[in-house]
């Protein structure tokens, strides 16, 4: 790791470019493309794992996405204007923050965390994005800066099998909106090009 900050150094200043100032990048995006990849996983399945399926008696592909509504990770983790002309959405007025960024994606992560860890009955089906998720926070604590956010309880269960199923379904496919902004994120801010 020490090798390759001498060496973006030696070639920022080889090509006459600014030294950034963080030349250890937050590099986690093979655990991004995990996380995704086991929530895609669920999804495309619909559901019907190995042990049981988790979303009879519905069609969860019909119901929306419940989205976390005290994070800003969509917003806060949009490149800035100056350096993506072809975003579809409104473009921040402010310059992209890694630090605001990263912060918003381990708030969202932390609650996701919790969210599936509580959810009872514990299914076994639901480990590899446990896992994953797991993992993906692991990464961020060991590579990458940033505060840790704060995040209100959101109470989600209400004890009902059919109801925590449904709220279940509309979470998992929350998350997985959100671990593609997450992927994109994470790519965005390992290519460097916020700090030229």
């Amino acid at each position: 790791m020490k090798i390759c900050a001498v060496f973006c150094v030696f070639v920022a200043l080889a090509l006459g470019s600014p030294v950034p100032l963080n030349t250890q990048q937050c590099e986690c995006s093979a655990a991004a493309r995990s996380l995704l990849s086991s929530l895609s996983h669920i999804m495309q399945k619909e559901g019907k794992m190995k042990h049981r399926d988790l979303f009879a008696g519905f069609n969860c592909t019909d119901l929306e996405a419940q989205m976390i509504p005290h994070t800003l990770t969509a917003s806060v983790c949009q490149p800035s204007a100056s350096d993506d002309v072809t975003a579809c959405s409104s473009h921040r007025s402010s310059s992209f923050s890694e630090m605001e960024c990263l912060t918003n994606i381990r708030a969202d992560l932390r609650y996701y965390h919790v969210m599936l860890n509580s959810y009872k009955p514990s299914e076994t089906d639901l480990s590899p994005v446990k896992t994953a998720t797991k993992a993906l926070m692991d990464c961020l604590d060991e590579n990458c800066e940033a505060t840790d956010g704060e995040f209100p309880q959101w109470l989600v269960w209400s004890g009902s099998s059919f109801t925590d199923r449904l709220s279940l379904c509309k979470a998992l496919k929350g998350f997985h909106i959100r671990a593609v902004t997450v992927n994109r994120a994470l790519g965005y801010i390992g290519s460097g090009e916020h700090r030229k």
